[in-house]
């Protein structure tokens, strides 16, 4: 890697931590910096397909969700969970982050949006992590939940 490049990857992950306090701000630029500088390495002979290829958009949330159109509250949390996942790049996420993107995508929410993710947890869509997130409990989208919302939910022939 070019050191114009390396210095480019540096400044970058400098500009992602600035705001965090220390210890965070150290760590997270390590983490950062470190997968910043993992993307530009190409082994030899590879072409640099995931770097010269655009990266596929995703569409914003409320657009995603009202492609989809569910109607159950648990199709609404599958559904964001998916957008997370793929459009969003997250891969544990909680209820507060699901409550917020019912209100991006403008859709009622549930009177108890804890039960909603128990029921997607007992039909195996969502799973929790062992790890909490601001205190609460962190879920992941299973790979049953990717199914269920590939082939139930995703008629709309979005392409995902």
């Amino acid at each position: 890697m070019e050191n114009d490049l390396i210095k480019e990857r540096v400044q970058q992950a400098l500009d992602c931590v600035q705001g965090l306090d220390e210890p965070y701000r150290g760590i997270a630029f390590q983490v950062i910096l470190k997968e910043l500088l993992r993307e530009g390495i190409v082994p030899e002979g590879r072409e640099a397909s995931r770097l010269d290829q655009p990266p596929k958009s995703f569409p914003p949330i409320n657009e995603f969700f009202s492609a989809v159109h569910p109607k159950a509250y648990t199709d609404a949390v599958i559904t964001i969970a998916y957008h997370l996942l793929h459009g969003e790049k997250i891969q544990t996420f909680t209820i507060q982050e699901i409550a917020e993107s019912l209100s991006k995508c403008r859709a009622e929410k549930p009177k108890n949006l804890s039960d909603v993710l128990a029921g997607c947890a007992r039909n195996g869509w969502l799973a929790e992590t062992n790890q909490k997130q601001r205190g609460m409990k962190s879920w992941y989208l299973t790979s049953t939940g990717e199914k269920y919302f590939q082939t139930k939910l995703n008629l709309a022939g979005n392409g995902r």
